[in-house]
């Protein structure tokens, strides 16, 4: 599974005010355009911690979209 973003996707996603957007309750730190999947899935790796993942349509591999993190209530 891909993890890393590659700097220019976060750069371009920082400059749009989207790194990190925030969300009611999250953070979301996107690592890839949403545009690049075909199916998603939501991965909780702990209560404060979450990773989107999702299918690439080029290759169907599956890789990281976004990571959530609690945001403070």
């Amino acid at each position: 599974m891909q993890t890393k973003p590659t700097p220019t996707q976060i750069k371009k996603f920082k400059k749009q005010g989207q790194y990190p957007r925030k969300t009611k309750n999250w953070l979301r730190y996107r690592q890839q355009e949403p545009s690049r999947f075909s199916q998603f899935r939501i991965k909780t790796l702990s209560p404060t911690k979450k990773l989107v993942v999702g299918k690439l349509k080029k290759t169907a591999k599956w890789a990281v979209q976004s990571i959530l993190k609690k945001g403070k209530q």
